[in-house]
């Protein structure tokens, strides 16, 4: 049975969402009056978002002005992608007794589906990106990983607004040619090659700010 999102839920979901697509940009200052506007609710379920949004540090509470937009460091984004090399090599390395053709075929059908969107934009090309990752993660079998990799994921959007506009459009294509190659070399059997160019794939992103950025 699928849960039901409460009103707190669809507000935290809506807020993240502007944030991630850019709508807000870092350090904005989001007030109630405004948001309890623009979602027609009252101040409770927006309060309580507003809340769940400052323990997750998505946002800064600032007395007697508002909420506060917290920018993502560039250590931030860094170390993000580092734990995301390290976590989702791990899981490919669990996942290689699993691997059948079956598994090639939805991992092949992610792929497609995630280079369909290449001309939606960054974020939906990011969101796109992510179907791929998530399905490679899978067939390691352990739930535990796969919902960690969604959080790091989910809080990966983040920087996306802040960081990927000049970075994604150089790294897009290369992404893409990485996702095949995972793909290929798991066709063959060589894990070792697989695990190489996830590495590629992952780290592509961090070079390609890195070079954006020049540091």
């Amino acid at each position: 049975m699928t849960q039901k999102v409460t009103i707190k839920e669809k507000i935290y979901n809506g807020i993240f969402n502007d944030i991630t697509e850019g709508i807000y940009s870092p350090n904005d200052i989001l007030t109630e009056s405004k948001l309890i506007e623009k979602y027609n609710v009252s101040k409770s379920p927006i309060r309580e978002a507003l809340i769940e949004l400052c323990k997750d540090n998505i946002l800064n509470s600032l007395p007697r002005l508002g909420y506060q937009v917290v920018p993502v460091s560039m250590k931030e984004v860094l170390d993000i992608i580092e734990f995301r090399l390290d976590l989702e090599i791990s899981a490919l390395k669990r996942s290689f007794p699993n691997i059948d053709d079956d598994s090639i075929e939805e991992l092949t059908k992610a792929d497609k589906s995630s280079n369909s969107g290449k001309d939606q934009g960054v974020v939906a090309n990011w969101m796109s990106n992510q179907l791929f990752h998530l399905e490679l993660c899978k067939l390691c079998g352990n739930e535990y990983t796969y919902k960690t990799l969604q959080e790091v994921l989910k809080q990966s959007s983040r920087y996306v607004a802040q960081y990927f506009n000049s970075a994604w459009d150089k790294s897009n294509e290369s992404n893409g040619k990485y996702h095949l190659e995972i793909i290929n070399t798991l066709k063959e059997r060589d894990y070792e090659s697989a695990i190489h160019m996830l590495a590629k794939d992952i780290m592509a992103v961090k070079e390609q700010i890195k070079q954006t950025y020049s540091f």
